[in-house]
């Protein structure tokens, strides 16, 4: 399938089918590694806390499974997966931790999902529970059972995902660009930009110093961010012992920043601004930390807008907002973790 094939049929994708995508791939990734997990057992616990909600061992246990099998589809036998289990944990709870910050963001602000657009999704949007096109009841209960999942807390999954992908999609629609924006971006297109950054490896860092200093550390450079204290921030990252590095000049609009591997950390760069050179927040993905500023500024005249360049620049600045949202969201809960399921 060509990549404009793919990204057409992406773009046509509904929020309801895209959940079905996504609980239809976690269904066969579930039966694919039943019996082979390795490691922990189906017990009774949790590995993380968010405010009163709890994550427990079986949904970090496929997303473990998830997040290994996304890496082996790039990497496939060139990566060490047993030296780098930690950091596959470590993405795992990150990634479910988020999940349900978003649910329970979504939630408070009443952007929620029916118990008929449950039911309706169950019976009718996921291939799996089907047999000629009819839901066939017998295959929703052997998952069910196979899973050791109960019909609630399937359903309450579902209720979660559907709200998720629900409020993503708002955002991509307050973020649509205006005639008058997309004439700016036009006279923005020749201009290049040079990003001042700082990467910090939290498992680093928690090695140099003790567990609680790090976090503490950590915790006091997100909040200096914050207020906009550039002596708090750098007075943090010189006891982190971490340094600051640039992009060099790079094209406003391009894919791509030298150096930055993070996509998390590039989709950020485009919240940056002269009146707000300084990231006011700490950018989060998975076992990396980036501190993020706009350096320089260079002009080198306007130029055509290529195709699919407003797209893209609303696909980002949505990205945005909903990561000012969720971060903001962030700060204010109690989220904690499970420190020595890593180390298992």
């Amino acid at each position: 399938m060509s990549e404009n094939l793919a990204d057409k049929m992406k773009r046509k994708l509904s929020a309801k089918s895209t959940v079905a995508i996504l609980v239809f791939g976690a269904i066969i990734l579930t039966f694919v590694f039943t019996g082979t997990q390795g490691g922990m057992s189906l017990g009774v616990g949790s590995v993380a806390r968010v405010n009163n909600a709890l994550i427990s061992v079986a949904d970090f246990q496929n997303e473990e499974n998830r997040v290994s099998e996304y890496y082996k589809s790039i990497f496939g036998d060139q990566m060490d997966f047993g030296s780098q289990r930690q950091l596959l944990r470590q993405q795992a709870i990150e990634n479910l931790i988020r999940m349900e910050l978003v649910s329970q963001a979504a939630q408070s602000e009443g952007i929620l999902a029916t118990d008929a657009e449950v039911r309706d999704f169950i019976v009718k949007d996921v291939p799996f529970f089907q047999q000629n096109g009819q839901f066939q009841r017998e295959f929703y209960n052997r998952y069910l059972e196979g899973t050791r999942t109960s019909p609630g807390d399937f359903e309450n999954k579902i209720r979660k995902d559907i709200s998720n992908i629900r409020t993503r999609h708002l955002f991509e629609i307050a973020s649509r660009t205006s005639a008058a924006e997309a004439a700016k971006m036009q006279e923005l297109r020749g201009s290049k930009i040079n990003v001042a950054f700082v990467r910090i490896d939290e498992e680093a860092v928690t090695k140099a110093m003790t567990k609680e200093k790090a976090e503490a550390a950590i915790k006091a450079l997100d909040e200096a961010l914050a207020k906009g204290d550039e002596a708090a921030v750098n007075a943090q990252l010189k006891e982190m012992k971490a340094t600051w590095d640039e992009t060099g000049f790079v094209e406003v609009g391009a894919d791509s920043f030298p150096k930055i591997t993070s996509r998390v950390a590039t989709d950020s760069i485009f919240e940056l601004s002269k009146a707000q050179p300084t990231l006011k927040r700490l950018v989060r993905d998975g076992n990396q930390k980036f501190v993020l500023k706009l350096k320089e500024v260079k002009m080198e005249g306007a130029k055509a807008l290529e195709p699919m360049t407003l797209e893209m620049a609303q696909k980002r600045r949505g990205d945005g907002m909903f990561e000012t949202w969720i971060n903001q969201f962030r700060k204010d809960s109690h989220v904690s973790m499970n420190k020595q399921v890593l180390e298992m």
